[in-house]
């Protein structure tokens, strides 16, 4: 297995030059916030607009559109009442994310099983299947283009056992995931591991980011770089690695607790891009 950092990898984003415009820089669709869960959808088409994604549309619960345009007037927020509803927004678009937010939900399923179909279909399409969507793969199937990011308990429901089976033997638990789903995989957890036939560890990033919405923040990035032109592999390690990296600079002074999903993504935009 091989380890890397932020440091030690060498991307190359697209550059900026006097012609660019918003279309050199990827477009990204994104399904997320069920019912109570709306500022997930919110956190990761923040973090993928400020890091450069050219364009993110956001769909989600009408309820919550007010509150991202609040924020992040730059994100087009449509509200959706389901796969009828979604359907339309997803011809042509090659980059999505599904599952921020999602729960156990005819709308989150019905929107799960349309992003995927649409990437089944579409081989030159990326897919991130973050969160809630996972619990619906087992159903819908996996496409191979897809990446997921299971934490350990995503993990340990995806592959019928125990936290603790995940946990004692991590790099097997990412082989047998990328076994079963056969797409890329993104084992989150101190030094989260990348597994796409090829195992690599990231030693960047450390407790600071055991917080909620710091995984939404991770899938709008991994998002964004793949809508930016990265390749699956390096989108995953080069967002792994930016993330952890950015977790341990809030550690910097031996501070573990408090690191919000918005501070962040501050980190990682401000300081670090």
């Amino acid at each position: 297995m091989e380890d890397f950092c932020f440091d030690s990898l060498d991307v190359s984003l697209n550059q900026d030059t006097l012609d660019t415009h918003k279309g050199d820089f990827g477009h990204l669709l994104i399904a997320s916030g069920d019912t109570g869960y709306g500022g997930a959808g919110i956190i990761s088409s923040e973090a993928a607009i400020m890091s450069g994604c050219g364009l993110v549309t956001l769909l989600t619960k009408k309820e919550y559109i007010n509150s991202s345009l609040s924020r992040n007037p730059e994100v087009i927020a449509l509200g959706v009442d389901g796969r009828q509803d979604a359907e339309r927004f997803l011809k042509d678009k090659k980059n999505l994310l599904v599952g921020p937010g999602f729960r156990n939900s005819i709308w989150s399923e019905q929107l799960c099983e349309l992003f995927i179909s649409s990437a089944q279909k579409n081989i030159d399409a990326n897919i991130v299947i973050d969160a809630g969507a996972l619990f619906f793969i087992k159903d819908f199937g996996c496409p191979t283009n897809a990446i997921i990011t299971p934490h350990p308990g995503e993990a340990a429901m995806l592959l019928d056992c125990s936290v603790k089976d995940i946990q004692k033997n991590r790099l097997e638990a990412a082989k047998e995931l990328f076994r079963q789903y056969n797409c890329l995989v993104i084992l989150k957890g101190y030094e989260t591991i990348v597994f796409d036939g090829e195992a690599f560890k990231c030693t960047d990033g450390g407790p600071a980011l055991s917080s909620a919405g710091t995984g939404d923040v991770l899938a709008g990035l991994v998002g964004s770089f793949l809508a930016q032109g990265l390749e699956r592999r390096d989108a995953a390690r080069f967002s792994v690695a930016i993330h952890g990296a950015a977790g341990d600079r809030f550690s910097q002074n031996k501070k573990i607790r408090g690191l919000t999903a918005t501070k962040l993504i501050r980190i990682i935009t401000q300081e670090m891009m």
